[in-house]
């Protein structure tokens, strides 16, 4: 026992001596452990386990396809009440399911000021299919879902919180919600946040309902267990083209049916970022392992002449083992402990980092235990088996070989054999790593640079759904036409305008037909209905023809615009102007048009239509009143900054009718942040942090190596310079030597990011995986970063004293 003590404050004594080694290989095993048990933390609670509703993996929705549009996103999710029922009822996949009708709500409060909260209609069986019990009160049930029952709701913990401020007494009392009485009968747990709702109420579905211009409702089915979304399918394919010759008009043509899983409807777009970046941190962790063993390995071959001495003067093999097996143990806990720190700190920031409606509001992320235990575990053997180098050094050679070579100075470069091969492994996947993040970067500044044909830094817009209270054309032209002329009179606004249009995504996908033309391939674009002051409020420029004018709005003239690409893409330049061009979506339009021919009055600018990067499609612009769908879009152009006006263009809506309820008001610019531009940014943000990591420690790798290297070789390089080397010499021998593992470590990243980054092509728009400039500018930047690592050590080879090294000769 109290030779193990010696060993330990030894072992102390000798750690602190070369504080440089203790700095660097603590950080390396910290930065692992902590990156690594991070990302993983975030895969496991977001992609696999994020809700904690009661079956939750098997959580999914039913989604209506166009087929004759592959390039289209997503697809149809919300139903008409007598649909919804038959998916419900008719279904053999389920084994219960149940209906969300997601609107805004106004409560006003006892002085008459109204407060507008995201609300969800659920089925009376919502919260026993979920299996969650309420925090406070009571759920509802499916007798509060009748008729005739007292009207309810359900608030959720953090609207209880932000607008109660926890206050529990509030259960039992009435709240004016939309004008009604209404009693709150529970409180929900912090992780309930089903359709992220802040309240729910009641509602039972009305088969008798099938006004296109109703509430949809949303179907959340839970999978029998043993049938996969891809077995759903068939069943649900039946009742879906049973419900196509009732309802023609919700279904296109050609239609497919998808089952996808709730957990992709939240977190599917970041899934494979997710992913790629745990690769990306896996990597990571072989560097921060590389790097620490090439630094034990480099401090071992500083330590042969002593262990030599040591073993010569009656140390046993088990004294010289057990000394290191000490010093190794201190070494990797202190890099256990602090990579503990830095999983904690790296999860708060990850999350920080993660883009708005990333991953679900249930999920609960916290440091998965289990994961922290293995990659310490795993990390900590690497300074544990390098770290005894030095002990069995000394017992596989002759003991007088190290004490010799120190006296006649050997070359260390011809004895670091695995030191070298590390060096040259952290060098490659280091160069992996930083070509995925210049391909993010690139393609991210590309998406950013992107001219969309717009100014969405100037443009606020709300979504408006009328309802069928507004149950015709006309109905819901005035209101649109009221509202956009009410809010031009607002101060610091330029433009404003009604559309069913939403930029950079474009309108309602359609295929044409020009009369006159002939073609073998479908043409296929989108259509916005918009009104007079759309393009003037977007800021798109009419290039020929003239513009749609109010009386257009009329509907008495079947008229339309057409964007440049149609022209250049459809028509070949021609001139379309006086041209039939024939809409087809219409005739699936609410109030279907009979041979949809519209007459082309004007070409129009393009504008981002498939989104930032994607190739523009060809588009048409009809009035908006053709349209017959029942909601729109609200764009204001200000003079400013748009953000303060989100408050006035909600109010100007509920002005004109309180029962219509402004949703998804925001600035243009922070919807593309989420939307279009948050993918992008979020795998750029967190691979050139570890790409960034992994630079540094191969930097730091190759300095530290090179450095023992050359404090070992200072009287080999002293005897060099009393022979006559002169300074440049030493220097090119000690930079080449270093640099040539690093230039074999680029040539091989480079084979490997060829063969690997392939993985990323979905990340990335605008370039290639072999984009040559950014693997070229990154491979300049390794070799600079290399030539410096390499250039500071030969300086103080330089240094040495050539009668010194004489001297020991």
């Amino acid at each position: 026992m109290d030779s193990l003590l010696q060993d330990t404050k030894f072992a102390i004594r000798t750690l602190f001596k070369d504080r440089g080694f203790v700095t660097t290989a603590v950080l390396a095993l910290a930065l692992g452990i902590g990156s690594v048990t991070a990302i993983f933390s975030v895969i496991d609670n977001v992609l696999l386990n994020p809700f904690p509703y009661r079956g939750g993996n098997r959580l999914v929705g039913i989604e209506i396809h166009d087929s004759s549009r592959p390039d289209q996103q997503g697809g149809r999710q919300g139903y008409l009440q007598a649909e919804f029922i038959a998916y419900q009822q008719q279904n053999h996949v389920f084994d219960d399911s149940i209906g969300l009708i997601q609107d805004r709500v106004l409560m006003t409060d006892p002085s008459g000021r109204l407060e507008s909260f995201l609300r969800a209609k659920v089925t009376g069986n919502a919260f026993e299919f979920c299996g969650m019990p309420p925090l406070l009160g009571r759920y509802t049930t499916p007798a509060d879902a009748k008729p005739d029952a007292p009207p309810v709701f359900v608030l959720s913990y953090k609207l209880w919180q932000s607008r109660f401020s926890g206050d529990p007494n509030i259960i039992g009392k009435t709240y004016i919600l939309n004008g009604t009485p209404t009693t709150l009968v529970g409180i929900m747990p912090k992780r309930f946040t089903l359709w992220g709702a802040e309240l729910w109420m009641p509602f039972t579905p009305n088969a008798a309902e099938t006004d296109i211009n109703s509430d949809f409702a949303f179907l959340l089915g839970r999978l029998r267990p043993g049938i996969t979304p891809h077995d759903a399918i068939p069943d649900l394919t039946v009742i879906a083209r049973r419900l196509a010759k009732l309802y023609p008009v919700l279904y296109p043509k050609q239609f497919d049916v998808r089952v996808p899983l709730l957990i992709d409807n939240v977190v599917g777009r970041f899934r494979e970022t997710l992913y790629i970046l745990l690769g990306a941190v896996g990597l990571l962790l072989l560097i921060a392992c590389a790097n620490v063993a090439n630094l034990l390995l480099a401090r071992a071959t500083a330590r042969e002449k002593e262990f030599a001495v040591r073993s010569s003067l009656g140390a046993g093999a088990w004294r010289l083992i057990r000394q290191l097996l000490v010093e190794s143990t201190i070494l990797a806990w202190c890099g256990a402990a602090l990579g503990c720190a830095f999983a904690a700190a790296g999860l708060r920031g990850l999350m920080a980092a993660l883009p708005k409606f990333t991953f679900p509001d249930e999920a609960d992320v916290r440091l998965n235990l289990p994961v922290l235990a293995a990659t310490v575990a795993l990390t900590m053997l690497t300074p544990l088996i390098f770290g005894l180098v030095p002990a069995f050094g000394a017992f596989s050679r002759n003991m007088a070989e190290p004490l010799k070579a120190g006296g006649r100075g050997n070359s260390g470069f011809r004895r670091g054999r695995m030191r070298n091969m590390l060096v040259v492994l952290e060098v490659a996947m280091s160069l992996f790593l930083l070509s995925g993040a210049g391909l993010l970067m690139r393609s991210f500044l590309l998406q950013k640079g992107a001219d969309l044909g717009f100014r969405a830094d100037q443009l606020v817009t709300t979504q408006v759904n009328l309802g069928k209270k507004y149950n015709t054309t006309e109905m819901q032209y005035r209101f649109a036409h009221d509202l956009v002329e009410k809010l031009r009179t607002y101060p610091g606004v330029r433009a404003a305008s009604a559309a069913l249009e939403f930029p950079p995504f474009g309108g309602i996908p359609t295929t044409f037909n020009v009369a006159g033309v002939t073609h073998s391939e479908k043409w296929s674009g989108q259509l916005g209905l918009i009104d007079a002051y759309y393009l003037q409020t977007v800021g798109s420029r009419l290039l020929s023809g003239r513009s749609l004018t109010d009386a257009d709005m009329q509907g008495k003239h079947m008229v339309a615009l057409v964007n440049q690409t149609f022209v250049t893409k459809l028509l070949g330049g021609r001139n379309p102007v006086g041209k039939q061009v024939r809409i087809d979506v219409f005739e699936q339009a609410p109030v279907p048009i009979k041979n949809p021919w519209f007459e082309i009055i004007g070409v129009t600018s393009d504008l981002r239509n498939h989104g930032a990067v994607d190739p523009i499609q060809p588009e048409a612009y009809t009035a908006l009143t053709m349209s017959g769908y029942g909601g729109f879009g609200v764009f204001v152009k200000t003079m400013g900054n748009p953000a303060p006006m989100k408050k006035d263009l909600e109010s100007a809506v509920l002005a004109l009718d309180k029962s219509v309820v402004p949703q998804q008001t925001d600035t243009l610019q922070n919807q593309l942040d989420q939307f279009v531009y948050s993918q992008a940014r979020f795998g750029l943000e967190l691979f050139s942090v570890f790409a960034s990591v992994g630079f540094i420690l191969v930097c730091v790798g190759v300095y530290s190596v090179v450095s023992y290297t050359v404090s070992q070789q200072k009287k080999e390089f002293g005897i060099r310079m009393a022979l006559g080397a002169r300074l440049q010499d030493v220097t090119r021998l000690v930079i080449w030597s270093g640099m040539r593992f690093i230039l074999l470590g680029i040539a091989i990243g480079v084979a490997i990011s060829f063969a690997l980054l392939r993985v990323m092509k979905n990340q990335i728009a605008g370039i290639t995986t072999y984009d040559p400039l950014t693997l070229i500018g990154v491979i300049v930047v390794l070799a600079l970063a290399g030539i410096v690592a390499c250039y500071v050590p030969s300086r103080r080879a330089t240094r040495v004293d050539p009668l010194i090294s004489l001297r020991y000769e």
